[in-house]
């Protein structure tokens, strides 16, 4: 019995029963946590949308500049992309503020490249192309190399869809501060081949050649990189580039300097007399022009020879896969037309950058991607529909002569070119064609495109960007071909010249061009391979263009003031430095400029001409070249007879002229 009741005992006290009376406080658990404080004072924090802030710059949200930037780096990615839209809207509000603050802006924002949620890269993207284009250069230059870093990181980030954003972010800082982006070129180009390519290496570590990894990048993810590629090669390349007219490439050679005394007292150069080692300097033979690390130019031109090795496999290999859009008859304006047309244009801003006048016979690649284009060129021979799909393809035709002008003159070939390309040659198996013929019998069918192009068989007229293109392909081509084919281009571009309409900026292109050739056979050595302007039938098919001038000017009238001055400029060329012109030619030049002024009608007496329209610089411009004209009293008296109600400067020089 007492056992039992011992037992009975303690099971009674783990299951005892508090019991509650009324009027007795309940009695705390005994898990209870303690939360009583004592403390002096309470502060309680005000929110920023309620606060009186009439004395600072807000945004409609009544959010500063410092707290939508401290608001950056919060973890919600909802708070990041509200604070990067809050920018945005202070940043229309109160540009002048923003950029009193670009600095801090730039630092807060351009972490956020990198961040792993879209939204706020893609409202990033949004504020950057608002705020970066209203911006300049020099104003944003300061803060490029941070902006650099970080879209190169991202470049190389692990996340697929962060390096699709980062050429983006790219594509934006180019266009903003083109030449400080340039300087970075270092940094930017390896970020590109590692997007664009896969490297393997050897057994010993040594880096062998890249592999292009087509099949890991879809058609719109190559698409976008190799676009982005191209623009920034293009802002890279561009100390190379002679100048932005369209007839930079028939500019003359600089003149070598001239030995005189100012040069010794008043140097252009650092150092100039450091080849004569007078203090004892590592390297008398150096300068440092001479020097590529330290010469823009030849810095450029290196850094463009290791991109052309790195890219070249990609882009080959790229275009051999798009290239099967021309193998049918259905070709339409998709990714792969784009991806050959990207490809074409990044291979030429690294051909001229590289090769700058001629393809050397040892650049095996280019002249091996030649012929590969060769297989369906030209493309699109019957093509006729879509206007878009028309200037793509004539401007990879364009692209493709000019590579086979290149290499034509960076060629040596033993015999003619023209006995080559027309001799027969057996093209069994047993006996391939040797690489000369082949490359000739393509530079001939890219003479007869450019022919067919601008000649008579050309079936409508192209835009002015595209003829400047042509011109400068026609140049080369005619540089490296025989005499008969320069005949033939320069009569396709005399012809392409009269066609084209009066308004038309390519009316004055068409002039200058052919006022360029005149002034190289004749004020300047010529160059080997040019147009010789002195031979029989090119002499008269220039002689019959320069005696059309005045007709030209008559046309003209004020309608292009442009076209009209380069007409001018051709007729005092040809009658002042050249002696296209003989005896005949020259009185039926004086019979077609007398009108210009006025001519005598029986019965209505004198009727002027449009001279008296003129603007005042034209005037003194057809002036001037009637001055270079041997004398002709009809064309005197033409002359004096409208010149009443000139410019007072114009009836000096008509004075001058009549004296």
């Amino acid at each position: 019995m007492p056992r039992s009741s011992k037992k009975k005992q303690k099971k009674a006290e783990d299951f005892k029963k508090v019991k509650l009376k009324v009027g007795k406080k309940k009695a705390p658990a005994a898990n209870a946590t303690d939360t009583s404080f004592t403390a002096r004072a309470i502060v309680v924090g005000v929110q920023s949308i309620s606060a009186d802030k009439s004395a600072q710059l807000t945004n409609s949200h009544n959010h500063t500049l410092k707290e939508l930037l401290a608001q950056m780096r919060h973890y919600s990615a909802p708070t990041r992309k509200d604070s990067v839209v809050g920018l945005g809207d202070f940043a229309a509000l109160h540009p002048a503020a923003l950029r009193a603050e670009l600095g801090a802006v730039i630092s807060a924002t351009v972490r956020l490249v990198v961040d792993n949620e879209p939204g706020v890269r893609r409202q990033l993207l949004r504020l950057y192309g608002t705020v970066l284009p209203t911006l300049e250069p020099r104003e944003l230059a300061p803060f490029v190399p941070l902006a650099v870093i970080f879209t190169c990181s991202a470049m190389t980030h692990i996340l697929d869809d962060i390096r699709a954003d980062a050429v983006k972010f790219l594509d934006l800082l180019a266009d903003a501060a083109p030449a400080t982006v340039a300087q970075f070129a270092p940094r930017v180009l390896p970020s590109f081949f590692s997007l664009l390519e896969t490297s393997t290496a050897a057994a010993d570590g040594a880096r062998t050649e890249a592999n292009a990894r087509t099949a890991l990048l879809s058609q719109g993810r190559r698409l976008a990189i190799l676009r982005s590629c191209h623009k920034f090669l293009c802002v890279f390349t561009r100390p190379l580039v002679p100048s932005s007219d369209a007839l930079a490439f028939m500019a003359p050679p600089p003149a070598p300097p001239v030995a005189c005394t100012e040069q010794l007292f008043f140097p252009d150069t650092t150092a100039p007399f450091a080849a004569l080692n007078l203090f004892g300097e590592a390297d008398a033979g150096s300068s440092p022009d001479a020097d590529a690390a330290t010469d823009t130019a030849g810095a450029v031109r290196a850094q463009s020879t290791a991109a052309l090795d790195r890219l070249f496999p990609f882009l080959q290999a790229t275009w051999i896969e798009s290239a099967a859009i021309f193998a049918g008859g259905n070709i339409s304006a998709d990714d792969s037309l784009q991806l050959c047309s990207l490809t074409l244009q990044t291979l030429q801003v690294l051909w001229r950058a590289v090769y700058a006048n001629a393809v050397p016979p040892h650049e095996t690649r280019l002249i091996g991607f030649l012929r590969q284009c060769s297989t369906f060129f030209p493309f699109g021979k019957d093509y006729s529909g879509d206007t878009a799909v028309e200037d793509a393809l004539l401007a990879l035709n364009t692209r493709v002569c000019e590579l086979a002008a290149l290499v034509q003159l960076g060629t040596e070939v033993d015999s003619n070119v023209d006995a080559l390309a027309s001799s027969d040659v057996n093209f069994s198996s047993e006996a391939k064609p040797s690489s000369d013929v082949g490359l000739v019998r393509v530079f001939k069918r890219a003479t007869r495109f450019m022919l067919q192009t601008l000649g008579h068989k050309q079936t409508r007229l192209v835009r002015h960007e595209q003829f400047g293109e042509l011109l400068a392909v026609a140049w080369q081509l005619a540089r490296g071909g025989g005499r008969s084919d320069a005949e033939q281009l320069l009569t396709a571009v005399m012809y392409y010249a009269g066609v084209c309409p009066l308004a038309s900026p390519s009316k004055t292109l068409a002039i200058r061009f052919l006022t360029c050739i005149i002034d190289a056979q004749w004020t300047r050595v010529p160059e080997p391979g040019a147009l010789d302007v002195g031979s029989t039938q090119l002499a008269a098919l220039t002689s019959a263009w320069v005696l059309q001038l005045p007709k030209l000017l008559w046309q003209l009238r004020d309608c292009n003031l442009e076209a009209s001055l380069a007409a001018a400029a051709a007729l005092r060329l040809v009658c002042q430095r050249t002696r296209l012109l003989d005896t005949a030619a020259a009185n039926t030049l004086h019979a077609s400029l007398a009108p210009l002024f006025g001519v005598d009608v029986p019965g209505k007496g004198r009727v002027h001409g449009p001279f008296r329209l003129y603007p005042p610089a034209l005037q003194q411009a057809v002036l001037e070249a009637v001055a270079c004209c041997p004398r002709s009293p009809r064309l005197t008296r033409a002359v004096r007879a409208s010149i009443a109600d000139c410019h007072a400067q114009v009836r000096v020089l008509a004075h001058e002229i009549i004296a």
